[in-house]
């Protein structure tokens, strides 16, 4: 393989589906949406500071530019980049790092993911949102996409075409809620119907039970002081 190919040896179908990734993420395009949406200015400054320094043949291109950004190999490289750009689907990326002896990256929890090529949301290690024909619904699509490449700041920009009309964002986050499997994520308009925003259900806090014991809630003692209470609670 050229420089940058993962090197391993491997089984078939893993280096199948790494020869289709890395021939999708090896040209400009890609590279400018990893630099731009993807990496970090941490990132960015390991590479050179600039895309034109990061992405040369010398440095194996968009590969080798990702390896130098998180000090990866280049399979693992290979993986992450065409996942990170909607190429490979969750469980593809877990197949194939798994294949390759690499642990999954671990995702915030507390964050959604959309995986565009499984057509669904999750959050909360949970599917809360499909999206059965992403033709029919472009704008649902559009916004994941943007909120996904940005890393889900909790409010994006606009980024549907056709002008700043209220009535079409509006019905865009209809349609988003709409058909949720969960109640745990809401979808809305900012207040000045300039962009769209994300929120959680605050997680339920499990119900504390009565303290039975001689110790209170500091690991303090202290003396039985209702011990006719406490034989009702404990059943005696």
């Amino acid at each position: 393989m050229a420089k940058g190919k993962p090197e391993k040896r491997m089984p078939e179908w893993v280096r199948d589906e790494l020869e289709k990734a890395y021939h999708r993420i090896q040209n400009l395009t890609a590279a400018r949406r990893l630099w731009d949406r993807v990496f970090t200015e941490k990132d960015r400054r390991r590479c050179g500071g600039t895309l034109a320094v990061a992405w040369t043949p010398e440095t194996a291109l968009t590969v080798g530019m990702y390896c130098t950004a998180r000090g990866t190999a280049a399979d693992r490289a290979v993986v992450e980049v065409a996942h990170a750009l909607g190429f490979l689907t969750d469980r593809l990326r877990d197949d194939l790092l798994d294949a390759l002896g690499e642990q999954p990256a671990e995702r915030d929890p507390d964050k959604p993911h959309w995986d565009k090529q499984a057509r669904e949301l999750r959050f909360r290690g949970v599917v809360v949102r499909k999206v059965p024909k992403p033709a029919s619904a472009k704008n649902v699509v559009r916004i994941l996409d943007e909120f996904k490449d940005l890393g889900w700041p909790t409010r994006i920009d606009d980024p549907l075409t056709g002008g700043g009309k209220d009535d079409r964002r509006r019905r865009a986050v209809e349609t988003l809620n709409s058909r949720m499997l969960s109640d745990t994520i809401r979808f809305a308009c900012d207040g000045d119907g300039t962009g769209f925003l994300w929120r959680a259900k605050p997680r339920r806090q499990p119900k504390r039970r009565p303290s039975v014991s001689g110790v209170d809630r500091r690991g303090r003692r202290r003396p039985f002081a209702d011990l006719p209470a406490m034989n009702r609670i404990m059943g005696t």
